[in-house]
């Protein structure tokens, strides 16, 4: 879909059937160039130079960048608040501090394809979430994309009760009962933007390409409390990633860059000003 053939009962529909929707070109090919034009100029990753793509962490393929000005302009575009207004059903929206995947193509020592999982406990009915992807290069089917198992989504007798405990933490994941055909890959191509619903397991692939894939994550949410806005504004003006995500690689650390100068709709998703 494009945005002018959109509405929110599309959207809906989509989300409700497959779990995911994919608004094509949604952000113009130049800002996403800018965000990888970023990745080069802070922390030395360029995508023309293959030299420089290990300088990813082996263990978690993301960029720790999540508050370059690169990004708050495509934050910010109000065709992105316009697409999320129709999922949520409400303008008054925050929007989320995430950083960027990085995947390079595939060789042992470099990060695995993420395997098919939840974000957050998919029993737990205090949570719906509706985390997007958007694409800043392309990748076909094979290339390090998003893959996501819409039957299992559909299927809640096949859900796990028990989870897997890893040192990090708990996972979600649809450990032995996954089928074949279970998992669908989308491709993706630069400026297209997948939302999907948090009941959705999802993951990549393997990147069997010869350039890397590189993707930003983007979401907007219900606002929140004036205190959740006071943290986020001090984190803000400090250069800090959001707390939960500071157990990434280089996502502990304050951004050197200058803070990002926002809009007037820019500092309502931030929490500076009510909606």
């Amino acid at each position: 879909m494009k945005l002018v053939d959109l509405d929110a009962r599309a959207i809906r529909t989509a989300l409700f059937n497959d779990g995911y929707v994919v608004i094509r070109e949604l952000v113009p090919k130049e800002m996403c160039e800018e965000v990888l034009e970023a990745f080069g100029t802070e922390l030395g990753i360029w995508m023309s130079d293959p030299a420089s793509w290990d300088r990813v962490s082996a263990e978690v393929d993301q960029v720790p960048l999540w508050g370059h000005q690169s990004q708050w302009d495509i934050r910010q575009l109000p065709e992105v608040h316009r697409v999320w207004t129709m999922v949520w059903g409400t303008e008054k929206l925050w929007a989320d501090r995430n950083s960027c995947r990085f995947t390079p193509p595939f060789r042992p020592g470099r990060a695995d394809p993420l395997r098919l999982h939840w974000d957050v406990d998919p029993w737990d009915t205090t949570l719906q979430w509706f985390p997007g992807i958007l694409a800043l290069t392309d990748a076909d089917v094979g290339e390090g994309g998003f893959c996501c198992a819409p039957r299992i989504m559909a299927n809640r007798d096949r859900w796990p009760t028990t989870w897997p405990v890893e040192q990090w933490g708990t996972e979600y994941r649809p450990d032995g009962i996954v089928r074949p055909g279970d998992a669908v890959e989308v491709p993706l191509r630069v400026g297209d933007l997948l939302i999907m619903d948090s009941h959705l397991p999802h993951g990549t692939v393997r990147n069997e390409g010869d350039t890397p894939r590189a993707v930003f994550y983007l979401q907007l949410f219900p606002a929140g409390s004036p205190e959740e806005a006071a943290t986020r504004i001090e984190e803000h003006e400090a250069g800090l990633a959001p707390e939960w995500w500071r157990w990434k690689p280089g996502h502990d650390r304050a951004e050197a860059g200058p803070t990002a100068t926002l809009t007037t709709h820019g500092r309502r998703l931030l929490g500076y000003e009510t909606w």
